[in-house]
């Protein structure tokens, strides 16, 4: 049977060796010479044959020349290795992958991942962006370890921290008859309005919020190319607030009422299942800056 080899005493031999000194290999590992006398002797036991000299300090035998160049390489791997595990330990190597709504992809998802890339440069990342019940899916399977989507009904498997309480309102050109009014505007105000549709219609299909929510003139799914579209006067259309447009695109975004229809945004994980350190650091990066963008879009946090 193999006898391993003591990763202190590899240290000891090759210090010894390179400087041809017990005593600098003592200093540099901390012991006392005495004590790495004893370590010599006990790897010259596992290994089966003197490899210092009687009598000569620290000289090499035959044996001692040809095994320091393996003795080195086995602890050249120990310490790759060793790091290599300890960097997965603290975070700071590894993969994650993330999936997220589309309403979030253009505007939060960037800023997420500067954060978490700027903190974790060796972390491999994959982010997908995907419709809320593929989002789920994905967390589901394993496919992806951090999941940022509206709730759907609840699985036993996945974990679901909700974050905001988002409610949608109608995105339209700052002249619209519809934006001079004061507050909230009805879903029945709509009616005559030529609306595009996109990723988010779907939520709000079958609700019984009019004939244009369920089937709108025109659907585009790029959230750019969406609000392009309503500048260039194409016609208008519905978001959440958290996807509403900036202040300066030349476009409004007026609460809709009778009825309040809201979703609820959070961050899923997997069950019952540890994270990977580097995982972990972004759950926690997405709950906060989700949260963080939350309030400043001014929808509720939960």
């Amino acid at each position: 049977m193999s006898v391993p080899l003591k990763i202190q005493h590899l240290r000891q031999f090759l210090m010894a060796a390179d400087h041809g000194s017990f005593r600098l290999a003592a200093e540099g590992t901390f012991r006392s010479q005495a004590a790495v006398s004893a370590a010599m002797q006990d790897l010259e036991a596992r290994i089966g044959a003197p490899l210092f000299e009687p009598g000569k300090r620290a000289q090499l035998t035959p044996l001692g020349i040809a095994v320091a160049p393996l003795l080195r390489e086995l602890l050249l791997t120990h310490d790759r290795v060793l790091d290599a595990a300890r960097r997965l330990g603290t975070g700071h190597q590894g993969a994650v992958a993330l999936a997220v709504m589309p309403s979030l992809a253009d505007e939060w998802l960037p800023r997420l991942l500067e954060r978490y890339a700027r903190g974790h440069p060796d972390v491999r990342i994959r982010a997908v962006d995907e419709p809320s019940p593929d989002v789920h899916r994905l967390v589901l399977s394993g496919e992806v370890q951090v999941g940022v989507a509206g709730q759907v009904p609840r699985t036993a498997e996945v974990a679901f921290t909700p974050v905001a309480r988002d409610a949608y309102g109608l995105v339209c050109r700052k002249g619209h008859a519809l934006a001079r009014r004061r507050g909230p505007v009805t879903w029945a105000a709509l009616a005559g309005e030529r609306l595009i549709g996109n990723a988010t219609f779907e939520t709000l299909k079958n609700r019984q919020l009019g004939s244009a929510i369920d089937d709108p003139a025109m659907v585009i799914s790029n959230r750019a190319s969406l609000l392009a579209s309503v500048v260039a006067g194409l016609g208008v259309t519905i978001l959440p607030v958290l996807a509403r447009p900036a202040a300066d695109s030349g476009l409004v975004f007026v609460p809709l009422a009778e009825p309040t229809v809201e979703r609820i945004v959070g961050v899923l994980t997997r069950k019952e299942e540890t994270l990977l350190p580097s995982v972990a650091a972004m759950h926690a990066l997405a709950l906060q800056s989700l949260s963080q963008f939350t309030r400043r879009k001014g929808a509720v946090r939960v």
